[in-house]
């Protein structure tokens, strides 16, 4: 079953390249579940304890606006990671996030995961390398947002 689940794990865009071994290690951490629309996955404030590589479905972040519904500010679907905010104290989630369809991802245990790297560097250094290269698309596209929004009207 493992075994499974590290062939599936591998094959997940986040982790394309990661060494096997590496994959294996990280595959102890990893569930498989299949989470219904509408689903809270987090809000803003919150323990951060999981990530999340999402394999099926889309997932809006948010951010709480008083006195109106939540913003989206990005959504995410297949290939991508949900889940920055467990890496560091003081490990609260900065957004929060909802299923917008049926959704199937792997969960994978944050505090599980710190350990496996604190044991084992060469995996801390794989997902390091690889949050931050999804936290700099994220920026980016954030940029492009925010460019979008304040451009002068009739100039797009």
């Amino acid at each position: 079953m493992n075994g499974d689940r590290t062939a599936a794990l591998a094959g997940h865009a986040f982790l394309h390249g990661m060494p096997a071994d590496q994959v294996a290690l990280l595959s102890r951490t990893a569930e498989r579940i299949s989470i219904p629309a509408g689903h809270r996955l987090f809000d803003e404030g919150g323990p951060a304890e999981n990530c999340w590589l999402l394999t099926v479905g889309r997932v809006a972040l948010d951010l709480p606006v008083p006195g109106r519904a939540n913003l989206i500010v990005e959504t995410l679907g297949s290939g991508d990671v949900i889940g920055f905010s467990w890496l560091s104290p003081p490990h609260q989630w900065q957004f929060g996030a909802q299923t917008l369809e049926p959704t199937t991802a792997f969960k994978l245990d944050g505090p599980a995961v710190q350990a496996l790297c604190d044991a084992n560097p060469e995996l801390g250094y794989q997902l390091a390398m690889r949050m931050l290269a999804a936290a700099v698309r994220r920026l980016q596209a954030t940029r492009i947002r925010l460019l979008d929004l304040y451009a002068p009207p009739g100039s797009g």
